[in-house]
């Protein structure tokens, strides 16, 4: 059997994560190794249980044990490919150190641009310096392959997809959140899933249910998820007294329960690649209202709602927050889409095959 291993995990759950986690057991035709940037435990590390996973430390942490583990991890010459996740092309040695051995590289690019300069000016470097390298081009979405490659349209669209029965709407699950935050039946809840990061812009959509709460005290806010922005939301919740409105889960294993106790899912990221989190607020028969930067592809069900992300439309924002209705009908739109796992793994395992073949 081809082995192929994988770079690109960390520790919190993002979108490379859930990517694995999703797609891991419908690829039966080669096994997969990981590679984690992070010393720590991964919060999930149990669902890879027939996986080897090695620690390979970020060049800015460790520069030298770094080239040790890359080369001692292709100097056991047992994989065929390394399958390259990244959010963009800042660091490339690791494929560099693949082509010295004679192993295939795959690109997957995550996102569509990056918050800081240094990193953006180097891979704006590096992506005409490796583009040669990578036998095989994937990415989650038409702007995510346009951000990393020199030739774009080279690269497979592969689609962030789900077992979309897994995150149909639940009532039992709904009755289960909700009682756990002591969140009454007939309260709106507004929800958002992601990592709290300067990405996905939480200041503003807190700033969206301030003014919805105004108009609707009996209303609350769920953010799922953690991240270094985690002290100063809640400073910034504290500063406008919504403490008792405003829940931060932390990071949860049972994301889909929560789309379930959510009524209406927002999300006012300044960019995404194709966000994994909207294909499952969709599935679970969410409305979404979602910033007008992130791509139309994932628009399946239509009940996507895109809109700017400036401070005079937070107004806009507001008129729209309305409870999502024929939850399970509109998720099972899903069903037969790019989005459906049972379709979308068979296609990227021929294409996998192709590439290590």
């Amino acid at each position: 059997m081809k082995r192929i291993i994988v770079y690109g995990l960390t520790e919190r759950r993002g979108g490379i994560e859930s990517f694995f986690l999703n797609y891991k057991e419908y690829l039966s035709k080669f096994h997969l190794d990981y590679i984690k940037v992070t010393p720590n435990k991964l919060s999930y590390e149990s669902n890879f249980k027939n996986s080897k996973i090695f620690y390979v430390p970020m060049r800015k942490d460790d520069a030298k044990l770094r080239r040790s583990k890359i080369k001692e991890i292709f100097n056991t010459k047992e994989y065929d490919a390394l399958w390259f996740n990244s959010n963009d092309l800042a660091s490339i040695d690791i494929i560099k150190e693949a082509k010295k051995v004679g192993i295939k590289c795959i690109g997957h690019a995550h996102n569509s641009r990056t918050d800081r300069l240094d990193r953006s000016i180097r891979h704006n470097i590096n992506k005409r310096l490796v583009n040669k390298d990578f036998d095989g081009k994937f990415a989650c979405s038409i702007s995510a392959a346009d951000w990393f490659y020199t030739a774009p349209k080279e690269a497979k669209i592969i689609y962030n997809a789900i077992n979309v029965d897994k995150y149909l709407y639940d009532e039992c699950k709904r009755k289960k959140i909700r009682d756990k935050y002591n969140v009454p039946d007939d309260f709106m809840v507004v929800g958002d899933i992601g990592r709290l990061e300067k990405q996905k812009n939480i200041t503003y959509l807190i700033d969206v249910f301030e003014k919805y709460h105004q108009a609707n005290p009996k209303s609350c806010l769920i953010i799922v998820g953690t991240g270094s922005k985690k002290d100063s939301l809640h400073d910034y919740v504290k500063d406008k007294s919504l403490q008792s409105s405003v829940i931060f889960t932390g990071e949860v294993d049972n994301t889909r329960d929560y789309l379930s106790a959510f009524d209406i899912f927002l999300m006012p990221s300044l960019y995404e690649g194709l966000p994994v989190t909207l294909v499952e607020a969709q599935a679970a028969g969410l409305k979404c209202i979602v910033a007008d930067n992130i791509t139309h592809e994932v628009n399946v069900t239509k009940n996507i709602k895109y809109l700017p992300i400036k401070k005079e439309s937070i107004n806009l924002w507001v008129e729209n927050i309305l409870k999502s209705n024929n939850r399970v009908t509109e998720g099972k739109k899903l069903k037969g889409s790019v989005f459906d796992i049972t379709k979308s793994a068979n296609y990227l395992e021929k294409e996998i095959l192709k590439i290590i073949d």
